[in-house]
């Protein structure tokens, strides 16, 4: 399969699988501190939902990140979450031939108060804010694991345009 960047992303689906695979239940829904934001499991559900509205992009409805269910199984539950990671990994990889130019309507809200910004993007532009999304959440993941002494594989929650880095060892005070 040629790589595309739907296949991209369905590679970082399958990096996020081989992590998750690895991490244990409890490490899963650990708070490392109060006011952390979220567990790792509530960090993997919010990047899912996004890869899954994207997947589910369509030119007849309007695209909106802010429409998602919260709290679901998926935070709690790391089998659900491995399941819903490999399923999302194949549809991706199932648009590998998706025209990235093909047009989108996007709907953001950009206030608590309700305000939004509407207009017309492209799955191509789209697909760009999911894979930093995702990695964004993946540093994030990498953070809280790493405050429980757990190593994630290199390159996991970096952007390809940044430089190689060593890993981070935290230790207790």
């Amino acid at each position: 399969m040629a790589t595309t960047p739907f296949v991209v992303l369905g590679q970082m689906l399958d990096d996020l699988a081989g992590l998750l695979v690895r991490v244990s239940p409890q490490a899963y829904v650990a708070r490392p501190a109060p006011g952390v934001s979220g567990a790792v499991g509530e960090h993997v559900r919010h990047a899912l939902d996004h890869i899954a509205v994207l997947l589910a992009a369509d030119v007849r409805e309007t695209l909106s990140y802010d429409w998602r269910r919260r709290g679901t199984a998926i935070e709690t539950e790391l089998t659900l979450a491995l399941d819903e990671t490999l399923r999302l990994k194949v549809l991706a990889e199932r648009q590998a031939d998706r025209p990235l130019d093909e047009p989108v309507f996007v709907a953001s809200k950009v206030s608590a108060s309700g305000a939004e910004v509407q207009g017309w993007s492209t799955i191509g532009r789209e697909l760009a804010f999911v894979v930093a999304h995702t990695i964004h959440h993946e540093a994030i993941i990498a953070l809280l694991l790493a405050f429980q002494g757990i190593q994630v594989p290199p390159r996991f929650g970096y952007a390809p345009s940044t430089p190689a880095a060593p890993p981070v060892t935290l230790h207790a005070a």
